[in-house]
């Protein structure tokens, strides 16, 4: 036999890791691979990111620390939601033999952004049955996203379509129309260009601009987008800007001082 062949024979077939990201109001797709990547009719869009290896805490939960660009599109849905807990699934998939096996499936929360990078913390889902797990928090804040389920207002009507002109090298849209609205009133919104999202971390109407967290990827000067309005997730927020606090999932008078510790004064 020839040096070739055993050469062969000893090879560990490539493989790559794809991501999935899912919750009940949307589902993301992810893979470290260079080039998209289509498996049972789902496509996995190619990010910068990493993972740890699987450890084992408090003896029993197995966990897993997730990190991608927060550059890149796809990380928008994760910066613009306020979501309790997100299903993740990890596959190992060996491309040329079409072979799969799944790594890891669980539950995470989003960590933080730092640095443009995004970190997500999830706890293997046969340690999350063991406890109870609430799908809300108390706070004063409201546990609903913007034109969620629970929210139900409609996006298409706090939406504006305009032509942009671009400064500061991407990163501030302006048209004359920002000015007819109230300031902040797209802050902590987001913009579309076609497939394209970018969270909104200003608005200025005296300026008549936004400004975006990160630039698009290609020019959008004297491209016509479509601006969301953005929310605070205050329950005055909630009624004098939408009108909707019959749907406000939050606890706007709980203390916040402990009583036991400050006193009710």
């Amino acid at each position: 036999m020839s040096y070739n062949i055993q050469i062969t024979k000893t090879e560990v077939p490539y493989f790559v890791e794809l991501y999935q990201f899912i919750t009940t109001e949307w589902a993301l797709y992810l893979t470290p691979y260079r080039y998209k990547i289509t498996k049972s009719d789902i496509e996995y869009t190619p990010t910068v990111m990493e993972r740890t290896d699987f450890e084992i805490e408090k003896g029993e939960e197995r966990t897993v620390t997730i990190s991608f660009a927060t550059r890149e599109n796809v990380s928008l849905t994760f910066l613009t939601s306020n979501i309790p807990r997100i299903r993740v699934k990890i596959i190992r998939y060996f491309v040329e033999a079409d072979v799969e096996k799944v790594l890891f499936v669980g539950e995470g929360d989003i960590v933080g952004v730092s640095n443009r990078v995004l970190t997500l913390k999830a706890v293997d889902i046969l340690s999350l049955n063991k406890c109870k797990v609430p799908p809300f928090v108390y706070s004063a804040y409201c546990n609903n996203t913007l034109f969620d389920s629970r929210c139900l207002l409609n996006k298409n009507n706090f939406r504006l379509t305009t032509i942009v002109t671009v400064h500061s090298g991407g990163s501030t849209l302006a048209s004359t129309q920002l000015q007819s609205y109230a300031s902040d009133f797209f802050t902590y919104g987001y913009v579309e260009w076609g497939s394209n999202t970018r969270l909104i971390t200003k608005h200025d109407n005296t300026a008549g601009v936004i400004h975006i967290h990160v630039p698009f990827d290609e020019d959008v000067n004297g491209q016509t987008v479509k601006i969301y309005a953005g929310c605070d997730k205050t329950a005055q927020t909630c009624k004098n800007k939408f009108n909707n606090l019959q749907n406000f999932l939050g606890f706007p008078y709980i203390p916040l001082k402990n009583p036991v510790i400050w006193g009710v004064l």
